[in-house]
């Protein structure tokens, strides 16, 4: 989807499953500073799942990351040189947000979302963060070939514990 589309009713329902995903108050933020700002980044991919009626049931982004942009640069400093070297180095494409309404998860929504945003990347891995206890989204990756590359680390006061998550999109 281009970034420019994403306006009016559907911003509406991608913020409601953002919302309902559990980002609660912080979703008017994410929609107002984040996401314009990650539609900027190199091989930027949004796609959303609608349902039967047209509504957003999920959706998913990411986009290249590297050194200098907030989220690579407290990961790399959770890591140690081989992993550093082994995961970060160019190209790497982040996942950013995967999230489907409550109502439709288990129904292959979030893995056609998934396999989607990986699709054709001319990256050589990918790199995805979700919180330690999220009973959730932690096995679903696993069971998707996700590997966890950092086992705890923390994005600063005020967020829970994160695990970062690798997975290589071709030999290398």
């Amino acid at each position: 989807m281009e970034p420019g589309r994403l306006a009016g009713e559907l911003l509406e329902q991608v913020k409601d499953v953002h919302r309902r995903a559990g980002a609660g108050a912080a979703t008017d933020e994410w929609a107002r500073e984040w996401l314009p700002r990650h539609a900027e980044r190199d091989a930027f991919r949004f796609l959303a799942a609608l349902d039967g009626s047209g509504a957003v049931a999920g959706f998913g982004y990411g986009y290249t990351g590297g050194h200098g942009q907030w989220w690579t640069d407290r990961v790399s400093a959770a890591m140690d040189a081989e992993t550093r070297d082994r995961w970060l180095r160019p190209p790497h494409f982040e996942v950013v947000e995967l999230h489907v309404r409550p109502e439709d998860q288990r129904s292959g929504i979030g893995t056609s979302l998934l396999d989607a945003l990986l699709e054709g990347l001319p990256h050589a891995q990918a790199l995805l963060s979700t919180q330690v206890d999220n009973a959730k989204a932690r096995p679903f990756y696993e069971r998707h070939g996700w590997e966890v590359v950092v086992l705890e680390m923390s994005f600063g006061p005020g967020y829970a514990p994160f695990c970062v998550y690798g997975k290589r999109l071709r030999p290398g």
